[in-house]
């Protein structure tokens, strides 16, 4: 079966999607993954064809509007840079979903590339799938991420409004587009929501995250929106984009030189004033007394030339998660959902540093399920983060991490979605 895959955002979006790519590879598809121009060559790298297919979002995030947008820390207002640069680039993103489809007997898309993949999968008359990699449907269990206080408990009916809120405005904010994308293809005007027109077409939603970090929901869904957990790379595959290359002897050898020490990084968020949280962290492990991995990400920290005490480790090339932190004693990240699946899984007090998006609802999740603290990076203060990461440093903390830990669905998963795709279409 000839199955395309387009998809759009940064590498934490792309990289799951891949370990699914392969898999349906293996079993004798023909897959065509359509990737961000900056992530081609990591699909290409992980033996799937891929062809450029939307921004480069990297690229948004670290111009001074996106870096004023992050600084923000506003859902609505990331939502509305996103469109602007829709406006600029609806066209040509059009074309390219298109051609990354036009010979598909499948089309598998995200949560960012299901409004068009829905309107060419109609086109086309082929069967959709899509991944989520977050709740994205309204539920009364949640509210739609990074729209309420993250530590807020609403009433159902509080919940159900928020997505409400968000899918009217998602669809005003993008339906012009659609409605480009359908008159290319010979469709007419819709004025339903994404949501509402998947449901209406009964399009399985895979749900790639564990539902152990969200309590409930998967009682509130039906069967078309089953839970794989989060899509991890087989050995071979991570070898090959190179996620296991170069010795982590070295970094080894550091950790195991003295106490387990706290990870700090940000993945794919770009920090405006890299130096100043660079500072903070030198002077909350001053105070707290640990040692301190810190990971450089899209920063323009120069690692080269900043001086670091004994206690600090400072890093700017990627290194392999489930390597390392398991030597660690706890983690500060962004939020990521990949991200925080490794902490997690390898049993670590995390405390999540939420920019936008999704990320407040996992930082949020983290500190409900007793397994973390959630701080918005826009209130990031040493102060605060120390208050945040003090109680987890304790042996109590680490075993109800770990406790936590073996509720995750750490493999298979990979299996389990491609089982769920070959379902759908069967």
């Amino acid at each position: 079966m000839r199955i395309a895959i387009p998809l759009t955002g940064t590498r934490g979006d792309v990289h799951p999607i891949v370990g699914l790519g392969v898999e349906l590879q293996r079993r004798g598809h023909q897959v065509l993954l359509g990737a961000p121009p900056n992530l081609v060559d990591f699909v290409t790298a992980a033996g799937l064809p891929a062809q450029p297919c939307g921004p480069d979002v990297q690229q948004l995030y670290s111009s001074e509007e996106g870096q004023r947008a992050l600084a923000a820390g506003n859902t609505l207002r990331l939502m509305q840079l996103v469109g602007k640069q829709m406006a600029e680039y609806a066209e040509r993103m059009n074309r390219e979903v298109i051609e990354v489809c036009a010979k598909a007997e499948l089309i598998v898309a995200s949560t960012v590339t299901e409004d068009r993949a829905s309107s060419i999968a109609e086109a086309m008359g082929v069967p959709l799938v899509s991944l989520h990699y977050y709740p994205c449907r309204m539920n009364s269990a949640y509210p739609f991420p990074g729209l309420l206080p993250a530590q807020w408990n609403p009433p159902a009916p509080v919940n159900r409004a928020t997505w409400l809120l968000a899918e009217n405005l998602r669809r005003v904010v993008f339906l012009r587009y659609l409605n480009q994308l359908r008159g290319m293809l010979g469709l007419p005007k819709s004025y339903a929501s994404p949501a509402a027109a998947l449901a209406r077409a009964r399009v399985p939603e895979i749900q790639i995250y564990d539902p152990a970090l969200v309590p409930g929901l998967a009682e509130q869904w039906d069967s078309r929106r089953p839970f794989t957990g989060f899509l991890t790379l087989d050995e071979a595959t991570r070898t090959a984009v190179g996620e296991l290359s170069g010795s982590h002897d070295e970094l080894l050898a550091w950790i195991e030189s003295g106490d387990p020490p706290v990870f700090f990084g940000f993945g794919s968020m770009p920090i405006r004033d890299a130096a100043a949280v660079f500072a903070m962290v030198e002077r909350v492990s001053a105070r707290l007394g640990i040692r301190a991995l810190v990971h450089a990400g899209w920063s323009d920290l120069d690692v080269a030339s900043t001086v670091t005490a004994d206690r600090i480790k400072l890093v700017r090339t990627d290194f392999a998660y489930d390597r390392i932190f398991p030597h660690c004693a706890a983690a500060v990240h962004h939020g990521g959902i990949g991200t925080l699946f490794e902490s997690l899984r390898a049993g670590l007090p995390t405390v999540v540093c939420s920019v936008s998006f999704e990320q407040p609802m996992w930082g949020g999740q983290v500190e409900k399920l007793g397994v973390g603290a959630h701080l918005p990076f826009t209130t990031l203060t040493a102060e605060r983060l120390e208050t945040a990461l003090r109680p987890l440093l304790d042996a109590d903390s680490r075993r109800r991490v770990r406790a936590f830990a073996r509720t995750l669905r750490t493999s298979g998963t990979a299996e389990h979605a491609a089982d769920l795709i070959e379902a759908a279409v069967r």
